[in-house]
C-alpha cells in the first residue's frame, strides 16, 4: 500500500442522546451477590453439571420473582467453527417447565414428604440433563437463534417479515426477560429487556459469585439474590436427600 495516511474521526454526543445515556446510567440497579454453601466440586461430587445446576436454580429464582416463567438466555460459544462466536442457549424446555411448576412459587418442607421429594429430584435430574443436551447442541451449531436472525437479515426494508415473526409466541420467546452469562472475571452487564434483569455468574470450587443487574425502578436485585440463594439451598437439601443414591464409600 502507497500514499497510506491516518484517518481522523472526531464524535460528539448530541445533547438528546446525552440525556437519555445519562437517565439509562442512573436507571441501572446492581448488586453482587456471593453464595458460599458450596460450589462446583460439590456439584460435580454430586453428578451435576456445574452450569446446568446454577441455571435451573437461577430459573427457579427468577419463576419465584415474576410469579411465571419466562424467557431466558444463556449465551453459548461456537468459536470452535471459523468466525464462530455465540449462539442462544434456551434454557425453557418441558423438563424445566415441569421441575419449576413441581417447586412451586414457595418452597416446601422436604424432610417428611418423601414421594415429593423423589419426584422433584427426578424431575431435577431431568432438567438438568435437558439443559446439558440444549447447551451441547447450541455449542455445536445446532441452534436456532442465529439461523431465524441471519433469515431476518435478508429481508429489504420495504419487505413485511414472515408470519413466524410476527407470531405472538415467537415474539415472547425472544423477549429475554432473563439474560444470562458465564464470567470468568465478575463484573456484570445490564437487562436486555426494560422489565427484565440480567445475572452473571462465576462458579468457584466452594463458592458462587452472582451479579444482578435490573431497571432501579423495579427494586429486584436485592429480593433476586435471596430467590437464588433460596433456591441453591432447596436443591442441595433435594440432592442430600436423594433416596436413590448410593452412599459413597468413606475407605
Amino acid at each position: 500500500m502507497t500514499n497510506a495516511s491516518h484517518i481522523y474521526w472526531h464524535f460528539e454526543m448530541k445533547i438528546p442522546a446525552r440525556r437519555r445515556f445519562t437517565t439509562l446510567v442512573k436507571d441501572q440497579d446492581m448488586s453482587i451477590e456471593v453464595f458460599r454453601k458450596y460450589g462446583s466440586s460439590y456439584i460435580k461430587d454430586s453428578g451435576f453439571s456445574p452450569d446446568s445446576l446454577i441455571q435451573l436454580a437461577i430459573q427457579l429464582a427468577t419463576t419465584r420473582l415474576f410469579g411465571k416463567q419466562v424467557a431466558t438466555y444463556e449465551s453459548s460459544q461456537v468459536r470452535h467453527y471459523l468466525h464462530g462466536r455465540t449462539e442462544t442457549t434456551r434454557l425453557v424446555s418441558s423438563a424445566s417447565h415441569e421441575f419449576v411448576k413441581r417447586m412451586g412459587l414457595h418452597p416446601e418442607p422436604l424432610d417428611t414428604d418423601v414421594e415429593g421429594r423423589d419426584e422433584k429430584i427426578a424431575l431435577l435430574k431431568k432438567a438438568a440433563w435437558a439443559h446439558s443436551r440444549y447447551l451441547m447442541a447450541a455449542s455445536s451449531g445446532y441452534g436456532c437463534d442465529r439461523h431465524f436472525f441471519g433469515l431476518s437479515m435478508l429481508l429489504n426494508e420495504d419487505e413485511n417479515p414472515p408470519a413466524l415473526y410476527r407470531d405472538p409466541v415467537f415474539q415472547r420467546s425472544k423477549h429475554w426477560r432473563v439474560s444470562t452469562s458465564t464470567l470468568p472475571v465478575l463484573l456484570g452487564f445490564g437487562c436486555v429487556v426494560d422489565d427484565g434483569v440480567g445475572i452473571g455468574y462465576e462458579i468457584g470450587p466452594d463458592d458462587i459469585f452472582f451479579s444482578i443487574s435490573s431497571r432501579e425502578k423495579y427494586a429486584w436485585t436485592d429480593k433476586l439474590g435471596h430467590l437464588i440463594e433460596e433456591a441453591l439451598l432447596e436443591m442441595r437439601m433435594l440432592i442430600d436427600l436423594d433416596s436413590s443414591q448410593t452412599p459413597k464409600s468413606k475407605l
